[in-house]
């Protein structure tokens, strides 16, 4: 049985990344391909060729066409072969696998579980990403060499980030401050606010503060496996509402996984902020300081990847923080065991 939820939509490029040309990642386990029509919409794929299996990520694209770069095949977006070079009958039976793809949030999704279920309303959305008064600045596609899990549980987790980010995203003064854990349905939210002290490096960057503010964290997780970080500060004594922090400074950075295999990751990443929003400069310098953080972030997590595969047992060892993370996990496993028994059944 698989060990990923498949009916569900998951990133596989930045829709800037077809601008080279198809692009080929494995999704869940399998070879998918995606390219740009020369219509202008976007096709997914598998992405190995019917006759001798070579990835379709390697051709080049033929009008609405992706074309194979050993022999010539053509297919197009439904996975119909097209064209065959020097034969003019095509078997029917000369196609490669579709999946549904959408665009969003200036990625392409794909949807990996049963093409019926594809339902566009299911796509996760973040208002301000399309709102003038906010800017959007995104990171480079980035590998890591960990299962997805394991990023979800660093990103529902506060308590790590004045450890591993001092000098950009925390500080000491919140190592001590004890976090918040709610579920609602199947989102997941941890919280913190540290009230009436400095703060923390990556704000003074960007803007003159004089004295002390009020912070917060808000890590939510949608299933199963999109992250948003809502973290802003704001005067001393202010509300805690989403509205009074809309009052505040205010950055959405979110985090969109695809699993790759049972131990490597696709990871999209974005943020959103609502200040100095047509400032490219500010949209640059946000985005190398995130890279900096986040690669200090994929170093920790590719080692504990690596130590657990080593030991060959998952940790036991539990602590407060861990709510959050273990509530996430429980989500996705019943998701996990309602889609194996449908299967089981279907297949009875």
């Amino acid at each position: 049985m698989s060990e990923f939820v498949r009916n569900s939509w998951y990133p596989i490029a930045w829709l800037d990344e077809l601008d080279d040309g198809p692009v080929g990642r494995r999704l869940l386990g399998e070879p998918v391909m995606v390219f740009r029509t020369g219509e202008g919409s976007v096709a997914a794929l598998e992405d190995r060729c019917a006759h001798k299996f070579l990835p379709l990520s390697k051709g080049r694209v033929r009008g609405d066409c992706i074309e194979c770069g050993y022999h010539g095949l053509q297919y197009d977006a439904t996975g119909a072969c097209r064209k065959i070079p020097g034969q003019k009958l095509i078997p029917g039976n000369i196609r490669v696998r579709a999946y549904p793809v959408a665009e969003r949030l200036g990625l392409v999704w794909v949807w990996t579980g049963e093409p019926e279920q594809a339902d566009e309303e299911l796509l996760f959305d973040l208002p301000p990403y399309r709102n003038p008064g906010w800017g959007v600045n995104h990171g480079p596609y980035t590998h890591v060499a960990a299962h997805y899990q394991q990023l979800t549980d660093n990103l529902l987790d506060p308590a790590h980030v004045s450890f591993v980010h001092p000098s950009s995203l925390g500080s000491a003064e919140m190592e001590d401050i004890p976090v918040e854990t709610k579920q609602v349905g199947g989102i997941v939210e941890v919280n913190r606010w540290t009230l009436d002290r400095p703060p923390v490096p990556i704000f003074e960057q960007f803007m003159k503060i004089n004295g002390n503010v009020d912070r917060w964290q808000y890590y939510f997780f949608y299933p199963p496996a999109i992250n948003v970080v809502d973290f802003g500060i704001g005067p001393v004594g202010m509300g805690h509402s989403d509205t009074d922090r809309e009052r505040g400074t205010r950055i959405f950075s979110c985090h969109y996984l695809a699993p790759e295999t049972e131990s490597s990751t696709h990871y999209f990443w974005m943020q959103v902020r609502n200040f100095e929003p047509e400032d490219s400069s500010v949209s640059e310098r946000m985005t190398e300081q995130f890279v900096m953080a986040f690669e200090e972030d994929r170093e920790i997590l590719e080692a504990v990847q690596r130590s657990q595969d080593e030991a060959g047992v998952k940790p036991t060892v539990r602590l407060a923080i861990d709510n959050g993370p273990n509530r996430s996990r429980r989500i996705v496993d019943k998701m996990l065991r309602t889609e194996q028994a449908a299967a089981a059944a279907a297949a009875e």
